[in-house]
């Protein structure tokens, strides 16, 4: 899994974001140099893990996984279970 950015200076600098009317971000409206360097991070996402990002309910299985992983909540695997 590629690494995450821990720089502030690798963020991607948002000028505004575009609301509905409750409120909720829909949109943000960036530079075309930060749209540009958004567009080469992104291709660095290898295409056999693309689909992870797309899919909003497995990422958040992964993330919930990894921190769960990371307190030690870990069990073993029987394959013969599955």
């Amino acid at each position: 899994m590629p690494t995450a950015l821990k720089q502030e200076s690798e963020l991607i600098k948002v000028k505004q974001y575009l609301t509905d009317r409750k409120g909720y971000k829909v949109a943000a409206v960036i530079d075309m140099d930060e749209f540009n360097r958004l567009a080469m991070l992104l291709e660095t996402i290898p295409p056999s893990e693309r689909w992870l990002y797309k899919n909003k309910a497995a990422l958040k299985s992964v993330h919930k996984g990894l921190k769960e992983a990371a307190q030690g909540k870990i069990s073993k695997l029987d394959i013969k279970e599955l």
